[in-house]
């Protein structure tokens, strides 16, 4: 598998388990919420890809990278889903984690 798939798998499953932990949280049985358990499920899963990827990559380039990504589908998630307000040190952040990616990669 490619690193990039590698690393989208990773996000997913953690977008997944925070969409789902943050669904929890608006539930009355929180905790106790079956999506609560699925969502802590799912952040288990990432440990499998990070190994994978820490073989061939440096801990900070593929951090940085899923930290990045992580931010943005999860500023996705918090707008279109849950309808979140978004401030103008938030979009800043976002700027900022973008040109992360960019310094970043390698062409």
């Amino acid at each position: 598998m490619t690193t990039t798939v590698i690393l989208l798998m990773i996000v997913a499953a953690t977008a997944a388990g925070d969409y789902l932990i943050k669904a929890a949280s608006l539930n009355t049985q929180g905790i106790a919420s079956a999506k609560f358990m699925a969502g802590a499920a799912l952040y288990a899963l990432p440990a499998i890809g990070w190994f994978s990827l820490m073989k061939n990559h440096t801990l900070a380039t593929v951090g940085i990278i899923y930290s990045c990504s992580n931010v943005l589908i999860l500023f996705a998630l918090g707008c279109f889903v849950f309808k979140e307000a978004v401030s103008a040190r938030e979009l800043t952040g976002i700027g900022l984690a973008v040109a992360a990616i960019l310094v970043l990669h390698k062409t």
